[in-house]
Parts: C-alpha cells; structure tokens; sequence
C-alpha cells in the first residue's frame, strides 16, 4: 500500500502514466477480490465499506425496480441483520416498499418456515447476512435463496463477516457486500458484487462521475483498494488454515474458563457458527464492567461495535430470547490470524479472575 499514497500516487482514471500505473493496480485488485468470492472482476464494484455497500444494495436496487414499473414492493431481512441493512430497508417505507422481519431460533439461525411464509409473490428482495456480526451465527443460504428464487425474489448477502473466514461462492446470489477490515485489509474499502445475470441493477445513491461504472461515483483510494486486493489473496491461500486456526484458538478459551471453573453461557450453536467468533454471557457480572477491568490485557466488547454507548441493549441479543440478565451480561470477542494460544490462555485467565471479583462484590459465588 505505501507506494501509492507518495512514489506512485496517481488518480486510477486518468490517462497520464502514473494513473495508468494506478488504474492497473486498482484492476489487479478487483481481480484478486473476485477471485476470493469465485465472481468475474466485472461484477466487482468498490465502495466504502460493507455498510454503504448494502445500502447500494438495498435502496438502488429499489429505485432501479421503480424505475423499471416493478410492482414488487417487498424487502425480507432477518432480525438480526447489521443496522445498515434493516435501516436501509426501512428506509424504503417512506417510497411505499414493506419490510418483513424473519425471526430467528435461538441459536440464531432464521427460521427457514417462517421463511416460506414471509416471502411471497410481492417480494422483490430478500437480505440475509452470511454470519452475524455479534454471535457468529451461520445462515442456511442455500435453502433461503430457493425460497426466493421461487417467488423470483432478488437475493442480496451482507457477507462482511464470512468472507476470508469460510468458503464463500457469490455466483450463487445477486448482490453480495464485502469488507476489506473483516478479512485484514484495510479499513474505508469494500465491495458490492452485483452478478451479471441480475435483473436488476443498482442506481447510483450518488451524483458524481462514471467511476465503477456508474455505480459508485468519485476518485477511487488506490492505496486502500491494493490493500484489500493484497488481503483477499492472503485469504484466500490461507482460508482453510485460519478457520482451523480461529476454532482451536475459541476451544482453548473455553476449555481454560472451564479450568478455572467459571460459569458462562457461550450463545450459538456449535455447528452454525464463524470460526473463532464468541458471544458469551457471564451471569451476574455487567459486561460493561468486565469490559472496564479487562481492557489492559484483552479487547473485548459488548454487542455489537457499531451501537457501542448506546443504553439500548443488542436488537440480536433479543432477537435469540435472551433474559434480562444474560442480555447484561453477554461480551464478545474474536480469535483471528494473528493470535496465539497464549493469548487465548491469557483472555481466560483476565475475563476468569476479573469476573470472580465482580461477582465477590455482589455477593455471588464464582462456583
């Protein structure tokens, strides 16, 4: 990345030879992101991040279905979808769209019956994240997009969280976000996958130039695009090794909280969830406090980053029937890449002593 912020900083859509330079970095980029997600470089759009990506997604395929005289005016997400999507569904109110939430289980994972009643002849799009951003919890793509494609609904994955982590094929929907931080590349770049053979696509939510073809308008951030073109080939070679890597690593946490006999609640099941991805609840203890006294040796945090000092507790918290009291309680935390089984060991033993002073001052037994 650092050459293209000084020795080779160049607009990527001029015709002078250091934008030529930066042009073919920004398409070497795009090639290597479809790659990771089996797409063509074309049906690559770059953006800001996953969040302006589903609102590309969401709302420029509504005003690109307007425009067309679709009658559809149905939006389907799940209840625990990231705030940019349910916010930008609702949004679409206001232009005479409906937006139906699909429960989930409390596992998290959507309920595929409510699914089959939810979507329906009206429905222009259905949004579904791959994997939660707060529990880890995996969807039943496969089955959500058949329901879909059964009523000729448009399918859009916010799949910031999956991608880089586990096998993820775009082809199979017809807009996919990404992020370039979820999978270590640099923060402020992401992508919108609009598949070729999409009915649709999106409009501009911009006025600008004809950067990403339209789609996307202004100077694209050569640096930050290289970077994340950089991080999806690292992934890429590394898919199958980090998710074994990240799963150990969660193991390892929860079998030393056990070892030092801590009671916890972990949230999800064990067999539909992200690799290294933990929600966990430590009754009687406030995960704001915990957080507090932890926060020198390990970075953890409660619900989702996005709603941090907000009083208002997770809307996916709830959404999987959580008490009161669980619902307090609940921090997560996230073993990538780089850590090590020493930190995993290291995290337990801090949340492990942490937690019983908290609970001593209260009076509750860490036994």
């Amino acid at each position: 990345m650092e050459p293209w912020w000084h020795a080779q900083a160049g607009n990527p859509n001029s015709p002078h030879r250091h934008g030529q330079y930066a042009g073919a970095a920004v398409e070497a980029a795009r090639s290597s992101v479809a790659a990771l997600v089996g797409a063509s470089p074309s049906e690559i759009y770059f953006t800001s991040g996953a969040t302006e990506a589903n609102n590309l997604a969401i709302i420029g395929t509504a005003l690109a279905a307007v425009a067309r005289g679709e009658h559809r005016r149905g939006i389907v997400v799940s209840q625990i979808e990231h705030k940019s999507v349910l916010n930008a569904a609702y949004a679409l109110e206001r232009e005479g769209f409906s937006v139906t939430e699909l429960p989930v289980a409390a596992d998290g994972v959507i309920d595929l019956e409510r699914a089959v009643a939810a979507i329906s002849e009206d429905t222009l799009l259905v949004s579904v994240m791959a994997a939660n951003n707060e529990i880890g919890a995996v969807q039943p793509l496969t089955d959500i997009t058949g329901i879909a494609r059964a009523h000729g609904a448009l399918v859009h994955v916010d799949a910031a969280q999956i991608v880089g982590k586990l096998p993820f094929d775009a082809a199979d929907f017809d807009l996919v976000s990404l992020s370039s931080h979820k999978m270590y590349g640099p923060m402020g770049i992401g992508a919108l996958y609009v598949s070729g053979a999409a009915p649709y696509r999106p409009r501009s939510l911009f006025y600008g130039g004809d950067q990403e073809g339209g789609l996307r308008p202004g100077t694209l951030p050569t640096p930050l695009i290289v970077g994340f073109g950089a991080a999806a080939r690292i992934a890429e070679a590394r898919l199958n090794a980090d998710g074994r890597h990240s799963a150990a690593l969660a193991a390892r946490f929860e079998e030393e909280l056990r070892g030092r006999q801590v009671r916890f609640v972990r949230h999800g099941a064990e067999t539909s969830r992200l690799p290294g991805s933990i929600s966990i609840a430590f009754e009687g203890v406030d995960a704001n406090e915990l957080i507090a006294a932890v926060s020198a040796e390990v970075s953890i945090s409660e619900g989702s980053a996005c709603q941090n000092g907000q009083i208002t507790p997770s809307h996916v918290l709830q959404a999987i029937g959580l008490s009161d009291s669980l619902l307090t309680s609940t921090v997560r935390l996230y073993f990538g890449r780089y850590n090590t089984d020493a930190e995993a060991a290291l995290a337990a033993g801090a949340i492990a002593t942490a937690a019983a002073k908290l609970r001593s001052r209260t009076g509750d037994s860490l036994q």
